[in-house]
Formats: structure tokens, sequence, C-alpha cells
């Protein structure tokens, strides 16, 4: 499934971002449907309840914690797997600007 959104800013520049969620595959306990391949660049988030101990900040595990998947691409395939919209914003849409998956 692929899903395209609009987006416009403030000043009115407008942009189409888009997100993938592969049917035949769910997640990373799975085989590229393409090549079969067991290894992936992944990108998430993650966040959490924060708060403080006497002068510390500390996460709070006794709440929620808020992981996402943004993007995930077959290491030997180079395969899209799965890809959140919100992954499109993290470059400039205007320029040709790879983000460095090969770590």
């Amino acid at each position: 499934m692929e899903l395209s959104i609009r987006v416009i800013d403030e000043n009115g520049n407008e942009q189409t971002i888009s997100g993938v969620k592969r049917e035949n595959w769910e997640n990373m306990t799975d085989s590229c449907p393409e090549c079969g391949g067991r290894e992936f660049n992944h990108f998430s988030t993650s966040g959490g309840h924060y708060g403080t101990n006497d002068s510390a900040v500390v996460l709070r595990s006794d709440f929620w914690d808020a992981e996402r998947p943004l993007f995930t691409r077959c290491r030997d395939c180079r395969e899209i797997l799965y890809k959140h919209p919100a992954f499109d914003l993290l470059v400039n849409s205007d320029e040709d600007v790879e983000i460095p998956l090969d770590f």
C-alpha cells in the first residue's frame, strides 16, 4: 500500500509526502519479500514520559514509551519495505538529497 499526503506550510509552499507499507512484509523478523535478505537499515523515533527525581531527569518506565518505525530498507536489494510519510520531511524535497542509510 502506498499513501500520499499533500502538505502545505505556513508560507503556502506545497509538497507531497508518501508512505509505503508492504502487504507481504510485516516487520524485521520477516525476510525481504524481494530477495530473501535478513538484514535491514532501519530508522525509528522514540520518546516517552520524562520527569525529575531531585535534580536528575528520568525516563518514567511505568508509563508509555513512543517508539515508532519511520523507514526500513533491505540491505541486500535496497527495496523499501516500510516508510512512514513523515520520513520525507527529514530532507528538503526541493533538492535531490539521499539520506545515508549504509551504516
